[in-house]
């Protein structure tokens, strides 16, 4: 059964009013209106909504001697000399100044990550803005909605400025908070390739072999092959140097992840405790679910509760293989337990974890029939090694959305205030999360079952796997929607939403 939109808005407000995200109703249903393309005229139109501030920030990237490994110095490219970039954390409502400067030896941009801003200031370049040169400055402006975990990070040339470390998180708190924590910690993923500083030496890329050994959930024998020289972090280090997490006993402990990782998704488990899902994307979910693990891919953010009862020393780590050991991983440490460099063991049972999105389908099912959207579209999303050579590209490197690479693939053409239904359906080998700009949508349907609806922006699918989605088109301009896995965007696995 399909839910109706009235049903689909009341649970929305639900969702606001159990966790506090003020006027987050109309910032999922609907995306901040339109503003002017021209910096200047931007910049004179916005103004903060009731209650909110001007927050003016100034970032530069710039190269940087930095060590993700311990005693390997490197260089790294960062946003104001630190990797992940500093954390930005304003308000909804507010109106959000970046005034930002590339001393890079190349052009960048800066991406917004689900958050709806005009489309202007999305950085995407050539679409939304020409890249920011050498030696170049862009005030980027918008205001600062919805509320909940976001992230920053560079758009040109992803997969190479990602790995070498522009990311950085964006927290947009909500106006008004109801739910408190006792400690709030922002954990983003990230990682490093010696291909990023190195582009033209050709590394192994683990191949089907990894895939074939890679099976820590059954479902990785369909995912992207992983690299085994690349090293993973955790807030910019790898461990043993990533920082610690310190609790109390009986605290109530706020996580939120980010998969800032050009490529790689994780599985996310917290020795010793389960984890309660809050929020998707920095979006309420409702109802909040208990799992072991949280299967993660890339641009996707998970807000999780953590109860303190289990007291002594756990890791906090990727379970796929390999991950931890080559840096994702860090431990938390209860006041007062004796030594940080002996973990605990998790011996509570031995049964099958719960895995988030396995868990999915236990979502409480939606009820209803839903009134039919104003647009509809079919996206099957294939290619890589597979297909890629019927479509005369790389056999690895070539991926489609209905047979076709970008520029090539046809647009999704909406007119504003069109409700947009959007079946997504995966037919490769490898995970895709597809990331939409300039939007959050509904998820309705996971593999043709209805789901309590999830607000998003980006959604990961596995192989043979499907969702339809749902957005309201209300932010006017032309906006990515693509695969946020670096190298399938660059393969082509992107199409454009345009407005008429």
């Amino acid at each position: 059964m399909k839910v109706k939109t009235p049903l689909l808005i009341t649970l929305l407000f639900l969702g606001v009013q159990l966790f506090g995200v003020s006027g987050a109703l109309l910032d999922v249903a609907r995306a901040a209106p339109a503003m002017p393309v021209t910096v200047a005229s931007t910049r004179a139109a916005l103004t903060p909504r009731a209650g909110g501030q001007m927050r003016e920030f100034r970032l530069t990237a710039s190269a940087i001697t930095y060590e993700f490994v311990k005693g390997q110095p490197t260089t790294a490219w960062a946003y104001n000399n630190q990797v992940p970039g500093p954390e930005l954390r304003v308000r909804e409502g507010d109106l959000v100044r970046v005034i930002f400067t590339n001393n890079l030896p190349e052009p960048t941009t800066i991406h917004w990550h689900g958050v709806n801003v005009p489309t202007s200031m999305d950085g995407v370049p050539d679409i939304s803005q020409p890249p920011v040169r050498p030696g170049g400055t862009f005030t980027y402006e918008f205001i600062a909605t919805p509320a909940g975990t976001r992230w920053y990070h560079a758009h040109f040339a992803e997969h190479k400025q990602l790995q070498l470390g522009l990311y950085a998180p964006l927290i947009i708190e909500p106006r008004e908070v109801n739910t408190r924590y006792d400690r709030d910690y922002t954990i983003t993923f990230g990682e490093w390739s010696a291909d990023a500083l190195h582009p033209d030496h050709n590394q192994p890329n683990g191949g089907m072999g990894n895939m074939m050994s890679d099976d820590m959930m059954g479902d990785d024998m369909m995912s992207t092959p992983d690299d085994p020289n690349v090293i993973f972090t955790v807030n910019g280090k790898a461990s043993p140097l990533a920082t610690r997490l310190l609790v109390r006993q009986g605290e109530r402990v706020r996580l939120r992840f980010i998969n800032a990782s050009a490529i790689q998704k994780h599985v996310i488990r917290l020795e010793g405790h389960t984890m309660k899902i809050t929020h998707v994307d920095g979006n309420p979910l409702l109802p909040p679910r208990e799992v072991d693990a949280i299967e993660i891919g890339t641009g996707e953010r998970y807000d999780v509760e953590v109860t303190a009862n289990n007291p002594g020393v756990w890791a906090l780590h990727c379970a796929r293989p390999g991950h931890a050991e080559r840096g994702l991983k860090t431990l938390v440490r209860y006041e007062g337990a004796a030594d940080d460099s002996r973990e605990s063991a998790d011996t509570r049972n031995t049964r099958r974890f719960r895995v988030w999105p396995d868990t999915i389908l236990s979502q409480r099912q939606a009820a209803g029939e839903t009134t039919r959207p104003d647009k509809q579209f079919q996206l099957t999303l294939s290619g890589g090694m597979m297909m890629g050579g019927m479509m005369g590209g790389d056999d690895e490197n070539t991926w489609t959305i209905n047979g076709k690479a970008y520029p090539n693939t046809d647009p999704l053409v909406v007119k504003q205030g069109d409700r947009v239904r959007v079946q997504l359906f995966n037919m490769s080998m490898e995970d895709h999360p597809m990331h939409l700009h300039g939007h959050s949508f509904a998820v309705l349907q996971y593999d043709g079952r209805p789901i309590t609806p999830m607000v998003r922006d980006t959604v990961t699918l596995r192989h043979m796997e499907s969702y339809d989605i749902e957005f309201v088109a209300d932010n006017p301009g032309t906006w990515f929607f693509h695969c946020h896995n670096a190298e399938h965007m660059e393969g082509g696995l992107i199409t454009l939403v345009k407005y008429q």
